[in-house]
This record gives C-alpha cells, structure tokens and sequence, in this order.
C-alpha cells in the first residue's frame, strides 16, 4: 500500500511525517523547491517535485487500487481536480481538502460523483473543536470517545493548585479517572506511579464525563455556563463557530479589520455581532466590553498577535482564552503562559485524514502537542494479541497506556489485572514512537498490513517531474 500526498504545506507534511515512522510507503508531490527538499531532507519518504495536478506527474507513478491519494494543496478546485485524476488511473481510495464554505455547504453533484472518498475541511474541523472546548470550561483541550462515554480534557496546574507535588499513586483512590500523561516543558510524559506533578505542568485526565466534572470541582475547577464570546478574526473558522454557537445559544461579538469581510459576514451571520474595528487596540476592546466576555477565541491569521491578544483578553478578566497557532511547536509554550487552550488546524485535520486511512478498527484519532502523541479509541480484535491477559502482563509499550475500556456501555478505568475481551473499545495514548507497537496489540494478527516493497526507492531523491 502506498500513500501519495499532493501538497507538502503543514498537513501534508505532518501526515507524511506519521505515516513513514509506521513504515508506510508515502510519496511526497509539491512543486515548491524548497518544501520538497526540506521533506527529503527530514523524512523517509520519496519527495517529488512537480504539479501534481496533471497527467504526466500522475501517470508516471503507476497507481493501482492498493494507492490511497490525498490532496492538500491550497486550491479546492485542484485538490478535486486531483482526485478525480487519480481515481480515473485507479486509485483505491481519494482524500481531498476542501475549504470553501460554499462547497460545504453543498456541491452540485455529490462526493460519489466527484470520485472522493472523504473530504476534510479544516476550518470546519477547528470550529467544531473550539465548540467543544467551549462547553467545559475548566479544561483545554476536550476529546470525547465512545460515542461520549469517555472524555479526555486537559487541565492546567496552577501554583496554587491542591495537584502541586501529589504523585499520580495519590489518584489511585478515585476509580473512575486516570491521569493519563503529563506535559511539563513543552513534552508529554506517560507518568508511572511515583512521578509527582508540578506547579506549571499540564495534565491529561480520562474517565467518564461526570467523573471528570466532579474531579475538577473537588480541585477548585468548577465549570461555568458560557453565555457570550468575542472572537478576534472574521476568516472561515470564525463563521463556521460562529455558526455552532449561535445552535448553542451563545451571543458571538467578531471583529474584523477588513470592512468588506465584515459586510459579508452580516448577510451570512445575522445571528452575530460584526464588529469592524482593530482587536490588537485595547481601547477598543474595552469599548466592547471584553472584561464581560465568558470566551475570548483569537483566530486571526498572526500567531504572534494571537498570543499576544489572548494573554491580554485573560488579564482583563475573560475566564476562558483560546488562541490557534498555526506553528505545532509553539502549542507546548502558549498552554504555559496563561492561555488556556492552543488549537492547530493543521493537526485536527491531518488527525481526521490518519484516522481515515488507518481505519478497520480505529474509531476515533487525535494528535497530541504538535504531533508528539496520539489518542485513539479502537475496537480490540477477536483475534488480537492483547485479549484475555491481565493487563500488567501483556509487555505494553511503556510510553503507551491504555487509558479506558468500555465493555457493554460500562466505562472501566483499568488497573493491572483487568483483561480485554473481544470486541471492547479501548481508548489508548501513546507517544508517537510507539504508536505502531501499541496499535498491533489491538489488530488482527492474520491481517497485519507488510510494508518495505517500497523501501529501496526511498533512497532515489533524485525524481523530478516537470
């Protein structure tokens, strides 16, 4: 099996970067010199330099039904295009990124009909993850499996926090949650027993939602209702929450610089308040009253800016700040300087596209701190390795945990000598070196899928097509 990523931008590269640590044969197309040399130089994939959209590039690369063809360039039009291409040749499978509202909201033929598998949309994605976020407050990030039996939120651990200096042993009394890692300076520890957690750290805890709920109140996080949310940008992401929003009954101020968008945004969110102003002008924020907002989303197209304003929105009172950064590694500084949450399109989309080529028995995928680890829920194969052993005996990596099972609706919290049973969903986090290895404990072993066929063309960097 190969996959063939048309567009080396963030999400290209980071699920070329995912896939080739799993020994996937990936193949790498932009016509960017300079992109694609930085793939060549940093990943073990075969980097292409040429259009990817057009016949010669396309038929030169043989694709069979066993090929999975994703396009991610900045060009919805092309993307389609693209898949259609590699569909006719004979792909078995076509991703396409597609990002216009109006192609979102409908096509004039369907995706059967355009020969696309799956369809991502980033800004689309990012506003349905900021919504989720929105309705816990106490936490970060917010990630939900099993169909919602099972939550995961990050929590940050003020100096003040009653968590400062507890090891993760101290937890063991509460059944139902587990604190499944850790990130202290910017790296995801999986903890063992006798780690302690500092003032600084950020925590990621699991269980069910209640669970989680009454956690956070027993340590001085009790969730409040948001009602109103000022949002910094008025590009696609702030239209489509702005959109989820106003269906949660929460009042959404946006402001936006550029007059014109403004307009638009009036006749597409009669809902919203469409402010045109400056959000980096603290007057002007404090004219819109700022200080009364339960949210403040910075979503404009400055990471920096973004930062900057979210830091200052917290300190004019807002209870909740959320700010995208399109650079993965700045996520590990933003959550330690007061921001409560870092959001990358760039990393739900790529989870979206891994879980989708993954699939058999992954149900839900999601990256962790640029990359570093995942989280995902699968379901354990009948024929899989980890079924019917305790699970202190099953050799599990160990940066890898397996965080909850859940077996007949029953959310199990696991301790050593609980065991797997066919068919549970298991919600594991592991670091990215481990991922392969964690996720084969859960596969069917007479279905393994073999990779190396493509290995020895890895090396010939050489390939250009024009």
């Amino acid at each position: 099996m190969r996959v063939i990523i048309v567009g080396a931008g963030k999400v290209g590269y980071q699920i070329a970067e995912t896939l080739s640590r799993e020994l996937y044969d990936v193949i790498v197309i932009d016509q960017d010199e300079e992109v694609i040399q930085k793939v060549s130089d940093n990943l073990d994939v075969m980097a292409i330099r040429s259009n990817g959209f057009v016949a010669q590039t396309l038929n030169q690369l043989d694709i069979t039904k066993e090929d999975i063809f994703i396009a991610v360039t900045e060009s919805d039009e092309g993307n389609m295009l693209a898949c259609m291409s590699a569909k006719h040749l004979g792909a078995g499978v076509a991703i396409a990124r597609i990002r216009n509202p109006e192609y979102a909201k409908g096509l004039v033929i369907s995706k059967e009909q355009l020969a696309i598998d799956y369809i991502i949309n980033p800004e689309q994605s990012t506003a349905f993850e900021i919504s989720r976020m929105l309705t816990f407050s106490p936490a970060g990030q917010v990630e939900d499996f099993a169909r919602g039996k099972v939550q995961m939120v990050t929590i940050p651990v003020e100096e003040s926090s009653p968590l400062v200096n507890l090891s993760i042993k101290d937890f063991g009394h509460i059944e139902n949650i587990l604190i499944a890692a850790i990130i202290r300076k910017g790296q995801i520890l999986i903890p063992k027993g006798s780690d302690q957690i500092k003032s600084g750290d950020s925590i990621y805890v699991v269980g069910k939602k209640p669970d989680i709920l009454k956690f956070c109140k027993s340590i001085g996080k009790t969730p409040g209702g948001v009602r109103n949310v000022m949002i910094l940008g008025g590009g696609r992401i702030a239209y489509y929450l702005a959109e989820n929003l106003h269906y949660l009954g929460i009042s959404v101020k946006i402001i936006e610089k550029d007059l014109e968008r403004c307009r638009e945004l009036s006749e597409k969110l009669p809902n919203a308040l469409i402010l045109n102003g400056d959000g980096t002008d603290v007057d002007f924020l404090k004219s819109e009253n700022i200080q009364q907002m339960d949210a403040f989303i910075a979503l404009s197209g400055f990471d920096e800016e973004n930062v900057l304003i979210a830091l200052l929105a917290k300190q004019l009172g807002v209870k909740k700040v959320i700010s995208k950064v399109s650079r993965s590694n700045y996520i590990p500084l933003v959550e330690t300087i007061g921001i409560d949450a870092a959001i990358t399109p760039s990393m739900i989309t790529a989870g979206e596209i891994l879980r989708f080529i993954r699939g058999g028995k992954i149900v839900s995928l999601f990256l962790l701190l640029g990359g570093q680890a995942e989280i995902m829920e699968l379901i354990a194969h009948p024929t899989c390795e980890a079924i019917h052993v305790p699970i202190k005996d099953l050799g599990f990596p160990k940066n890898a945990i397996i965080t909850t099972i859940v077996r007949n609706n029953k959310v199990i919290v696991p301790r050593g000598n609980d065991v797997i049973k066919p068919n549970d969903r298991v919600v594991i986090l592991s670091l990215s070196s481990e991922v392969a290895r964690a996720r084969s404990f859960f596969a069917d072993r007479e279905g393994e899928i073999k990779h190396g066929f493509w290995n020895h063309f890895k090396s010939n960097r050489d390939f250009t097509a024009h």
